[in-house]
């Protein structure tokens, strides 16, 4: 076989390499957003993360620049999750969200929001993902984009506050930064 033949075994095939770079270089964050996104649904984020994905690879060729992929694949997701209903204030299995670092009071704030909502306060507070971003993540923007916003924050502040008493804080980088943002909007 001469060296430049995909099947030589020393090669994987160009579609499997890309897939693997694809999947590594947003896999993990993905799946990190998904699961804030079905608040520790497991399953449900499975298979959105991995349909998502996997369409991104098929889009590979015109998802080059890494932050407007990543855009695309959490549009994707919320989409898709809008399809197969994930539920907006059913909690999934807590633990994989208190493995993010989220204490009751985020998931409280997380669950008082619908799935666009949840979706913008994730990306551009947590990922920190910039305004246009944000946009193309939701389907929303200029005005529509900011009474989202703010129709989120507040909503996860109100229901974060309810509860902030209820459990002991957990430690950890999720739950900083969420806790930063809600101290922020009612500063």
């Amino acid at each position: 076989m001469l060296a430049t033949d995909p099947r030589a075994p020393d090669r994987a095939p160009p579609d499997e390499v890309v897939r693997a770079a694809f999947h590594e270089l947003h896999g993990r964050r993905l799946h990190g957003f998904g699961l804030l996104l079905t608040l520790g649904d497991r399953r449900a984020t499975s298979r959105l993360v991995g349909g998502a994905l996997a369409a991104g690879v098929e889009r590979a060729g015109h998802l080059r620049h890494p932050e407007r992929a990543a855009a695309w694949l959490r549009a994707r997701v919320v989409r898709d999750a809008g399809r197969v209903g994930v539920a907006r204030h059913r909690v999934g299995d807590r633990t994989g969200l208190a493995d993010l670092g989220a204490d009751a009071a985020v998931v409280a704030g997380l669950a008082a929001l619908d799935r666009r909502e949840r979706a913008a306060v994730i990306a551009s507070a947590i990922e920190r993902l910039d305004a246009r971003d944000v946009s193309a993540i939701v389907d929303r923007d200029g005005r529509s984009l900011e009474r989202l916003m703010q129709q989120a924050r507040a909503r996860y502040v109100a229901a974060y506050d309810a509860s902030a008493d209820d459990d002991p804080p957990i430690d950890g980088p999720l739950a900083a930064r969420l806790h930063e943002i809600a101290q922020r909007a009612m500063g």
